[in-house]
């Protein structure tokens, strides 16, 4: 018989100090313990609120799990979702190994940087896991294809067995409620399911299901820790338990100078001038948020069209008067919207800016902005006049077609500003705002007056 145990925790969203406890009492077990002990991370360790988090588009919490000593980690929808399959292999390279996502694919290849499944020595065994995330229906934006997650699972656990694995763990970033539907057809091909995204506190997991089941809740807050028996008759979960993170525990040295380490090389990014600017640029919350103007005349530019728009929300401070630098950019926007182009009726643009000006829109805080609220929907190229909206010159006809430029977040449905997406709706990814805006200031406002 041979004794096997699984740390893990998942969704630790940007709470750094937290990831340092866990590391440290992480350590301190597999320092300890008689038996291989292998330590699994269950996806979006990046979170879009957190500065150092957002403006490394999630970098630096990879960097900060490959400090901890994390032998595998899957990929959640935190980063993906924002930044697009091309930050992979940045993440790849902070974690010291490939991130695990096996239900996913481009043109039938794994994405760059990621692996679909891996194996990993543990003491005289040897451990196959694998990784599966949720799927977003904008992951098309990105030309990401979805896989069959059980057959795709399937496939990688028998390749996993052709290739000795004596464990087979699915590291799942897919939802409880998920992981117990597919726990039925992973029966004898998975021993055990670490989940993620659906933030559940399994204390004891769920032995209730097809296999094993265990989470352990989020935000860095909870050990998870499994014991696995393995004998000639097969795999055995003997134990699932949480502990706590508690105040008096220890940080991880490592984890702690990797973060130090992250700020240091964001601080020497943040401190390189993007513009000269004549005049200051305001900020306001909700409404006549001239940064906010500014933004959209940057969509317009960058993606010509008749009509530019973004909603205030996106916007969190406005940009001196003089030298900006990319830090000074990033404070005024860290959104990770993307760019978006659509055709719309007169009639659909009217009832855009009607519901955007509106006050009950201007201040809805919905989940996406974590806290704040949209703002009022600002133009470019476009106006209220005297209650008319005007589009140049000329006074907007409700079934004459306008082309637009705005976020992903006004033309798509989950900004609640259409009804119906457009048909021609193209997502300009992976681009986000700061980043545009950084290209249309240097173009419009170069530090360099000869550039």
């Amino acid at each position: 018989m041979a004794t096997l145990e699984i740390l893990h925790w998942n969704d630790v969203h940007g709470r750094w100090s937290g990831l340092a406890q866990l590391s440290a009492r992480a350590r301190t077990i597999r320092e300890t313990a008689p038996h291989p002990v292998l330590l699994l991370d269950g996806g979006d360790v990046e979170e879009g609120s957190v500065r150092l988090s957002a403006l490394s588009k999630g970098v630096a919490g990879w960097r900060m799990l490959g400090a901890a000593g994390v032998d595998a980690a899957v990929v959640g929808n935190g980063g993906l979702l924002r930044y697009g399959a091309d930050v992979l292999a940045d993440y790849a390279a902070g974690l010291g190994s490939a991130p695990l996502i096996c239900d996913l694919e481009i043109d039938g290849q794994p994405l760059r940087g990621t692996a679909r499944s891996r194996v990993i020595p543990a003491g005289d065994l040897t451990v196959g896991v694998i990784g599966a995330t949720d799927y977003y229906p904008q992951y098309d934006v990105f030309g990401l294809s979805e896989r069959g997650r059980v057959t795709a699972v399937r496939a990688e656990a028998q390749m996993l067995r052709r290739q000795g694995a004596d464990v087979v763990v699915l590291l799942s970033h897919c939802s409880l409620n998920a992981d117990r539907a597919t726990s039925w057809a992973l029966r004898g091909k998975v021993d055990l399911i670490v989940g993620g995204h659906s933030h559940d506190v399994l204390d004891e997991g769920d032995l209730t299901q097809g296999i094993p089941i265990v989470q352990a809740g989020c935000f860095g807050e909870r050990l998870g820790r499994v014991t696995i028996q393995v004998t000639a008759e097969g795999v055995d979960v003997v134990n699932v338990c949480h502990e706590v993170v508690d105040n008096e525990w220890p940080a991880d040295q490592r984890v702690l100078d990797e973060l130090a380490a992250c700020e240091r090389d964001l601080q020497i990014w943040l401190e390189q001038p993007v513009a000269e600017l004549p005049a200051a640029v305001g900020w306001q919350e909700l409404y006549d948020s001239a940064i906010a103007r500014l933004l959209a005349g940057a969509l317009l530019s960058a993606y010509p069209g008749e009509v530019g728009m973004v909603i205030a929300g996106h916007c969190t401070a406005g940009l001196p008067q003089g030298t900006v630098t990319r830090g000074d950019l990033w404070a005024a926007t860290a959104s990770p919207g993307n760019a978006a182009t659509a055709t719309i009726t007169g009639s659909v643009l009217r009832s855009m800016v009607a519901k955007g000006t509106s006050t009950s829109y201007a201040t809805t805080v919905p989940r996406t902005f974590r806290g704040r609220p949209y703002g009022a929907l600002h133009l470019a190229g476009a106006e209220l006049r005297d209650g008319e909206l005007v589009v140049g010159d000329s006074p907007v006809v409700d079934d004459r077609r306008y082309r637009v430029t705005g976020s992903d977040l006004e033309l798509s449905s989950y900004g609640l500003l259409v009804d119906i997406e457009p048909e021609d709706l193209v997502v300009h990814a992976p681009v986000i705002l700061p980043e545009l805006l950084e290209e249309q200031l240097r173009k419009q406002y170069p530090t360099d007056p000869s550039d």
